[in-house]
């Protein structure tokens, strides 16, 4: 996997993104109708048969830099995929996209953002960022990046959220739309944080998504608690985008 992995960090710092980057979906389900709402795009590196997972090269490209492209990439290709879906599918559905502190760091990060959904064109309020990891304050470029897409109608989330210390943290930076609940929210030593943060943002105007739904359980206990949304396995796991259009993406039958 290690020659995988450099294949794709080369890819990227090449400016060869089609040949070692592509993208997965996994479906997000309202979980108290069981219906699929949209979907989570997911970063995969490729070589020849292998699949790279992205913990194995994004820290690289932080690094380097080479996250701004690859990010502009994935975007570009989830937006094209989006926009070629019939408009009619895509009314009410969330499609979710990680967004790096590094990226918001570039100042000219949202314009090319807005460029794209005018280029394709999408509607904004499909759309939301999933902010993957932060800072102790933002800077003003940050906040400028912030503040241009959730003006341009685009959804802001916090990724990875898993104990309130870092809910109130994240809540004092920037007041999202919609907060990330981490998959090991769901195990059952932590529970009782889970329910304090769930208790915490009640009276925010803000909705919940929560990873690592796996059965039934997992499923009641978070309707119990007023969360609407969720992903995990109970579901569907990350799938190609061929498999999306023709498992999400199709008129429903009578």
């Amino acid at each position: 996997m290690e020659k995988s992995t450099h294949f794709v960090v080369q890819c990227v710092e090449k400016n060869k993104l089609d040949s070692g980057i592509d993208f997965v979906i996994q479906p997000i389900f309202d979980l108290s109708r069981f219906v699929c709402i949209g979907g989570e795009v997911l970063v995969r590196g490729t070589h020849r048969r292998n699949i790279v997972p992205p913990h194995l090269f994004i820290s690289e490209l932080e690094k380097t830099g080479g996250i701004l492209p690859m990010g502009d990439y994935i975007l570009a290709q989830a937006f094209k995929f989006l926009a070629d879906q019939p408009r009619e599918h895509l009314d009410n559905r969330l499609f979710t996209f990680n967004i790096s502190w590094v990226q918001l760091q570039d100042s000219h990060f949202a314009a090319r953002v807005l460029a794209l959904i005018a280029a394709h064109p999408l509607a904004p309020r499909n759309l939301v960022f999933e902010i993957t990891d932060g800072a102790d304050q933002l800077d003003e470029t940050v906040k400028q990046n912030l503040d241009t897409l959730h003006d341009a109608g685009i959804n802001l989330a916090w990724d990875g959220i898993d104990c309130l210390e870092k809910l109130r943290s994240r809540l004092a930076l920037y007041l999202p739309d919609y907060i990330k609940l981490d998959r090991s929210c769901l195990a059952a030593n932590r529970l009782d944080n889970t329910f304090a943060m769930l208790a915490y943002v009640e009276d925010i105007d803000v909705d919940v998504v929560i990873e690592g739904i796996e059965n039934y359980t997992h499923v009641s206990t978070m309707l119990r608690h007023g969360v609407k949304y969720g992903q995990g396995f109970l579901f569907s796991r990350p799938v190609s985008k061929e498999a999306f259009h023709q498992q999400y993406m199709q008129p429903e039958r009578a």
